[in-house]
This record gives structure tokens, C-alpha cells and sequence, in this order.
């Protein structure tokens, strides 16, 4: 999976997630008449949070793997380019 569509998921998950999060309110305003539980709540309140962690983590390890692939993409074109000096330090000299 690429970088970017890793992102990409996890930003769609946090939307899903603020999503349900916002009808959830929604409901309990629209239900505070009808006595929603304590107990619902805070199990809405827990699995929101978990999830908000879980995509936290999943955001953190992205970036490390950015960080990794650019410190890889800097050291293969470091190399890359000694390669091609040394490459034209031995071509002969064009006649001119």
C-alpha cells in the first residue's frame, strides 16, 4: 500500500468515524426526552475513543514509514549520484 493511500484510508476512517460520531449526537439530543442510558453513552463515548487511538497509531506509523522512505530516497540518490561522477571520471575525454 502506498503512502499516499494509506493516508488517504486513514483520513476517510477519522471522517467515518467523526461522522458516526455526529448522527450519535444527534440521536442523544433528539432521545434526551426519551431517557437515553448513561450506560449507552459511555459505551459510544469508549468505542469512539478507541477508534480515534487505533487511527492515532495507524497516523503515527505513517509517517514514521514517510520518514524511513525519504531517509532511503536521500541515501539512494546520494548514492546514485556518486555512482554517475564515477562513471564520468572514467570516460575518456571526448576529442574536441
Amino acid at each position: 500500500m502506498s503512502q499516499p493511500d494509506a493516508l488517504e484510508q486513514a483520513t476517510e476512517r477519522l471522517d467515518s468515524a467523526v461522522d458516526q460520531l455526529e448522527i450519535f449526537l444527534r440521536q442523544v439530543f433528539a432521545e434526551a426526552e426519551d431517557g437515553v442510558s448513561v450506560a449507552e453513552l459511555r459505551e459510544q463515548v469508549r468505542f469512539l475513543s478507541e477508534e480515534r487511538d487505533r487511527l492515532l497509531r495507524d497516523l503515527d506509523a505513517e509517517k514514521n514509514r514517510v520518514r524511513r522512505l525519504k531517509t532511503a530516497n536521500e541515501e539512494v540518490s546520494d548514492r546514485l549520484e556518486a555512482v554517475m561522477e564515477t562513471l564520468k571520471d572514467l570516460m575518456p575525454a571526448a576529442p574536441g
